[in-house]
């Protein structure tokens, strides 16, 4: 009734509300740059939810029924964790196949201390059963690794690998960020600045690419420090891997990519097939 008293206990406090969310994410942030600094894996939070919900079912995109083992190898980008590859893990191996979604610390080493972890991850795989086939796909700067791993491996030859949003020769905007503050906070100086198109990894051969596709994001010109189109942080350019055997288009962002669908249904066909689909066909189910 109009005229009563509030029960100041009951009243609603928003800028009491407002100063637990602030305090919330604070505490979020400091938790990440801490597991950073420590080379610890952190998922965005992002990652869980864009990983949820229903898996692209693709029967005619199965791993062939020939008894062999097949040993798909997934790679995160760098400040993720192998949750943000979660949906196309379950793709994968609904579909047939094994799969080693490999976790890293990818601040704290570099791109050629990366490449020996992975190494070391697959010698274990196979200790005690042989793999008869391997395929490599990564997201980001994971697909810089896969390339170092191939290089240092000469016995490695896979028989597909797909690349999704990887700045094969470099990302400029690793080059404009990279004596920032927040840059090497966040993204440490070890693998963050080979990002970088001048750091000395790029001169290297690139492999297998008449074996390998290339996933690109391109949301037009969304970062205006990135020149023509981009997918927010790596360049339409930049994705686009020299001698590619096949490379696809996606209107999405760098964080979006590789928990999009569509991406998880062109994996699966270059995969099985050796060519990615028209892009009016992912999610047809044809």
């Amino acid at each position: 009734m109009a005229g009563e008293p509030v029960d100041p206990e009951r009243a609603p406090r928003p800028r009491r509300r407002w100063r637990r969310v602030k305090l919330a994410f604070l505490i979020l942030v400091a938790a990440y740059g801490v597991s950073l600094l420590c080379g610890l894996h952190f998922a965005w939070p992002y990652d869980v939810p864009a990983n949820l919900g229903s898996t692209p079912d693709r029967p005619e995109l199965r791993a062939p029924d020939d008894g062999k083992r097949r040993v798909v190898v997934l790679l995160h980008g760098i400040m993720r964790s192998p949750l943000a590859l979660g949906r196309l893990e379950r793709t994968l191996r609904r579909h047939g196949y094994e799969v080693l979604n490999f976790g890293y610390p990818s601040t704290s080493e570099t791109i050629e201390q990366l490449a020996a972890r992975l190494a070391a991850a697959c010698r274990e795989l196979t200790a005690e059963h042989p793999v008869d086939e391997w395929a490599f796909v990564a997201h980001s700067m994971g697909g810089m690794v896969i390339q170092e791993f191939l290089r240092t491996t000469p016995s490695m030859q896979p028989w597909a690998c797909v690349y999704i949003a990887t700045p094969h020769r470099g990302a400029v905007l690793a080059d404009l960020r990279k004596e920032w503050f927040v840059f090497r906070w966040f993204m440490g100086t070890k693998a963050a600045l080979q990002l970088s198109p001048g750091a000395e990894i790029h001169t290297r051969p690139l492999m297998f690419a008449a074996r390998s596709g290339a996933i690109v994001g391109d949301i037009g010109e969304g970062n205006p420090s990135i020149p023509g189109h981009d997918d927010g942080t790596v360049a339409v350019d930049e994705a686009k891997m020299p001698g590619a055997k096949a490379i696809v288009t996606l209107p999405c962002s760098h964080m979006r990519i590789a928990a999009e669908p569509r991406t998880v249904e062109q994996v699966l066909a270059f995969l099985r097939r050796g060519e990615f689909e028209a892009v009016d066909r992912v999610g047809s189910g044809k």
